[in-house]
């Protein structure tokens, strides 16, 4: 879990995509505040009907702007492929990618609606807009 530590400064991060997120807003002029995992947003997990709560990764405010913004994976942005070659592994391996998919989206969707109320803009930042190259 990303975090803030006042009392030290630092800043923990989950993924070199988060790194690379944090050093731009630390580094950037136009950035006049962000806050890591801000508050919960409450949605419904396909997997399961059940309510749970969303942490969304960052709020971000440029000039009278507020961004809710979710670093992903490009990847994870993506419904998966099914595979060719129907394995036991590789079925588990493609439901779980599936179900990650579905709760993300469900995720965002109740994120978009979360900012529509509160005239905030939803962002997704991935390796492309972070400028990562693998």
């Amino acid at each position: 879990m990303g975090s803030y530590n006042e009392a030290y400064g630092i800043i923990q991060y989950k993924s070199s995509l988060e790194l690379k997120a944090f050093q731009y807003l630390d580094l950037s002029d136009k950035v006049t505040k962000y806050s890591i995992e801000p508050f919960a947003i409450k949605y419904v997990k396909p997997s399961t009907g059940k309510v749970h709560r969303y942490f969304p990764d960052l709020l971000i405010k440029i000039g009278n702007i507020t961004f809710i913004a979710e670093i992903k994976s490009s990847s994870e942005t993506k419904p998966p492929i099914k595979p060719k070659k129907q394995t036991s592994k590789s079925i588990r391996n493609y439901k779980k990618a599936l179900i990650t998919y579905q709760t993300n989206q469900s995720k965002w969707k109740a994120a978009q609606k979360f900012c529509d109320e509160r005239n905030f803009k939803f962002i997704i930042l991935t390796e492309k807009e972070l400028g990562i190259t693998y």
